[in-house]
């Protein structure tokens, strides 16, 4: 199997977890202003109908397939994905590891309770958490928030602003950060915090966690779900059927 498959326009590794795992640590580890962040349907909807999102996936050191429904329709144009790779998936398999080589993260993103909480609980896990910021800044205090990262020099900065405001961030600010690995996280604040709970096993394994994440969220989310998956199988399908199937 390839290491990365073209999908719609946009390089997705094709990587399992372990690998992802072992891909975080050397980015961590090596030269700066390393760039990963993550594709599902909300993504590539987005990026469909945002050139510049869809620029900066395309200039990442690596996507990963961070929902159930691109991995389906990558095997279905006939370029299979091992597996999803989700964070929550795979986080507890990376902190024995990042504690081992005593990587030092930045937490930035979400709501200011949310971001010290998971300070909090990350850190409880024995992870070398050097600071943290909420995602709610005005562009004023942005330098000044730039230069506290940077005093620091953390390893990894997780930035958890939700599609595409993070990677846009990280894309104007990356040049200008003393750190080795910007990770764009999405929403995970919230379910590393503990406050939001994940969806059961069997609706993790059968594809169906944006179900329990629309139950939760409804008023924020039906549209992004109801809607937009179909507006991913569309893309899917005419993709499919304009023949570039192949190209994947």
């Amino acid at each position: 199997m390839r290491k990365t498959i073209n999908f719609l326009g946009i390089e997705v590794g094709a990587l399992a977890a372990n690998d992802i795992v072992g891909k975080i640590l050397e980015y961590a580890l090596a030269d700066k202003n390393k760039f990963i962040t993550y594709l599902n349907a909300h993504c590539l909807n987005t990026a469909l109908i945002d050139n510049e999102y869809k620029r900066i996936l395309q200039k990442a050191d690596l996507v990963y397939a961070g929902g159930q429904g691109v991995v389906w329709a990558a095997r279905f144009l006939g370029a299979p994905l091992p597996e999803r790779v989700n964070i929550l998936d795979f986080f507890e398999i990376l902190v024995p590891e990042l504690k081992d080589r005593k990587i030092t993260i930045y937490l930035l993103g979400g709501r200011k309770g949310t971001v010290k909480k998971t300070e909090e609980v990350l850190k409880s896990k024995g992870l070398r958490i050097v600071g943290s910021r909420d995602g709610f800044f005005a562009k004023s205090e942005e330098r000044e928030l730039l230069q506290e990262i940077n005093s620091l020099k953390p390893n990894i900065l997780m930035v958890g602003m939700g599609v595409p405001k993070q990677e846009k961030w990280i894309a104007d600010n990356i040049n200008a950060l003393n750190v080795n690995l910007c990770w764009a996280v999405g929403a995970v604040f919230d379910w590393l915090s503990g406050q939001r709970k994940r969806a059961p096993c069997w609706m993790i394994k059968f594809g169906l966690e944006w179900l329990h994440r629309l139950w939760q969220q409804p008023e924020r989310l039906w549209k992004r779900y109801l809607l937009g998956n179909f507006i991913f199988i569309r893309h899917i399908l005419n993709y499919k059927l304009n023949g570039y199937g192949k190209d994947v």
